[in-house]
């Protein structure tokens, strides 16, 4: 059973803290080195400073990004630059963005807190993998900040739309909050209190399940944390912990978009590397495409077009070598020849996913690499062109180029139990960090 609550919501103070546009981030998990400090300069008040602080070689215990972070926000809050609203609420939170291959797109949905149950009870759902420095990480923040700084992305079923109806009414009006991030999308936010159509939203939502879209390692940072604080003695009076701030949309919403994490691979044994094409040979069509000498759009756009099969059968990759070793459109011949290379623990519903044949037959069986733990040696991203420089470069041996997994994979995978590869999915654009803050 799906708790879902309004509450009382933390925004910056637009008198106190100047234009919303320099003061939100993207999620931490995407905001490179360059970024951070692009970040920190852009406004003295950005939200860089909660989400990822600076570290220096003298931090200790007692000083340290977590607890610069902690004081900080301390200080905010007492100075007005964040502010409390003034009654519980369920916020309204409206993305407008451009994809990257053209068109235009607006997504819609909720954020509310939802009480932090434990998997397996069909209430809250994963569908992919987790590393544990990002989990440690951000274990570490909330203990010191006791506050969410930016929305998990979960996802429900509302074929009929009646979540949608019940909060689009409140959407008339001007924003409340409106921003554009460096990437030109438009977030903007509404909070409604009405009492009736809070208990209608949480009574439709009560016996649906929620599928964890973007932000599993936030979530199982907040069941670690809950279950700290249940055992301390006594327990707390105030139960922040129970619960988390999400932001929660409908697997039917038009501008609801996935875009595929592609692979950029570093430390590969050389000889795997050499012996890969002989080793994929008997399980896939190998053919020679000669735009990957570029990384432009151009050689982007032509290498998804050569790789898209729609919904026609999975198994079709782009794989771009480095120091001129080549470039390759992979297409599986058949899956039956394969089956024998994934493991048997993976569910039959799902091994001819992508993102399944890619861990287990491509990186696993070809490169020879532990697919199961792939921290330190893989790297994702949604841009082909970036993908493409990266191995050009020389900063990875070889890259991957996906199309993209669908929703209704994502839902297969959570229902049956089964957590994908990790980064199987980039659901886009990405939440703002420092939009809507949740803090107990």
């Amino acid at each position: 059973m799906a708790v879902i609550s309004p509450f009382r919501s933390v925004q910056y103070n637009p008198g106190t803290a100047g234009n919303l546009g320099q003061l939100i981030t993207p999620p931490y998990d995407v905001i490179s080195p360059e970024q951070q400090e692009a970040y920190y300069r852009a406004n003295d008040f950005n939200i860089i400073r909660l989400v990822l602080g600076r570290q220096f070689p003298d931090d200790s215990p007692g000083n340290n990004r977590y607890t610069r972070a902690a004081a900080t926000l301390k200080e905010w809050l007492a100075h007005g630059v964040l502010v409390r609203q003034d009654r519980p609420s369920m916020v309204i939170y409206q993305m407008e963005f451009q994809l990257p291959d053209g068109g235009s797109r607006t997504m819609d949905g909720l954020v509310v807190l939802v009480r932090v149950e434990n998997y397996g009870g069909k209430t809250v759902l994963p569908h992919e993998k987790t590393y544990k420095g990002p989990r440690k990480d951000q274990l570490n923040l909330l203990k010191a900040c006791h506050a969410h700084f930016t929305p998990i992305h979960a996802l429900f079923n509302d074929r009929d739309n009646l979540v949608m109806e019940e909060y689009g009414r409140f959407m008339s009006g001007p924003p409340e909050q409106e921003a554009r991030d460096e990437n030109g999308t438009i977030h903007r936010t509404w909070a409604f209190s009405d009492e009736g159509a809070m208990r209608r939203i949480a009574g439709l939502l009560k016996d649906n399940s929620l599928f964890i879209g973007d932000g599993h390692h936030r979530y199982e940072t907040a069941l670690e944390y809950r279950d700290e604080i249940r055992n301390e003695n006594p327990p707390p009076d105030l139960q922040g912990h129970e619960y988390v701030m999400m932001y929660i949309t409908s697997t039917s919403h038009p501008g609801l978009t996935i875009l595929p994490a592609h692979r950029m691979i570093k430390g590969i044994p050389e000889d795997n590397l050499r012996n890969v094409l002989e080793k994929l040979e008997p399980y896939f069509e190998l053919e020679p495409c000669g735009f990957c000498c570029s990384s432009d759009q151009a050689a982007a756009t032509n290498m998804i077009r050569s790789i898209s099969n729609g919904s026609g059968p999975a198994g079709n990759f782009g794989m771009v070598l480095n120091k001129g070793k080549g470039c390759k459109v992979l297409r599986l011949k058949s899956f039956q020849a394969i089956d024998h290379l994934i493991d048997p623990s993976v569910p039959r519903a799902l091994r001819d996913f992508d993102v399944t044949i890619l861990r287990h037959v491509v990186v696993g069986y070809g490169l020879g690499l532990n697919a199961d733990d792939p921290e330190g040696f893989i790297e994702y991203t949604p841009s082909v062109a970036e993908a493409l420089r990266r191995v050009q470069d020389g900063e990875t041996q070889v890259s991957f180029i996906l199309n993209p997994t669908r929703v209704e994979q994502v839902q297969t995978a959570a229902e049956l139990g089964y957590k994908l590869p990790h980064k199987s999915t980039y659901f886009y654009p990405k939440l703002a960090s420092g939009l809507v803050l949740n803090c107990f």
